[in-house]
């Protein structure tokens, strides 16, 4: 490639760098640390994509919901904050836009997994079932007054 060329080319790639970073066309990653937990998201075109928030997350629907949870509270905390400052840079109205759009919009997936509790009824049912196994093929009295006491108060 002749010098001109090089030269013309280099030119073009660092136009067209500066012109999709003013107008946020590449999806951008961040992974921004709030409140204890790593928290990812994307954003293109000054959005963020709602299905990009903590998607590393996803197959641990505990942590998932944690971090989405604190994805919420962050976008707020990140709108507060930029509306309290003056726009000295031209981005910053994009990025409270931004932030100020995804706290309103983005809804957070709230689980809580917890161990199931068992009623009354259900543990007398399990049991007079181990005490039918444990009485199963046996002949000793005993075993046999146990499951009739126990499945008396099933039944």
């Amino acid at each position: 490639m002749d010098p001109v060329s090089y030269l013309f080319s280099a030119y073009l790639n660092l136009v067209q760098q500066q012109v999709t970073d003013i107008y946020g066309t590449e999806l951008k990653t961040l992974v921004v640390p709030y409140e204890g937990e790593q928290v990812p998201f994307s954003f293109q075109l000054w959005q963020i994509k709602q299905n990009s928030v903590c998607r590393p997350y996803e197959q641990d629907v505990r942590r998932f919901s944690q971090c989405t949870v604190k994805a919420r509270a962050l976008f707020g905390k990140l709108c507060d904050d930029l509306t309290r400052q003056d726009d000295s840079n031209w981005q910053l109205p994009k990025y409270r836009t931004m932030y100020c759009s995804a706290a309103v919009n983005y809804r957070p997936m709230i689980a809580e997994i917890t161990d199931a509790k068992q009623d009354p009824v259900t543990l007398a049912e399990r049991a007079c079932n181990q005490a039918i196994l444990a009485a199963m093929g046996s002949e000793d009295e005993t075993l046999l007054a146990q499951r009739d006491k126990s499945c008396a108060a099933v039944r």
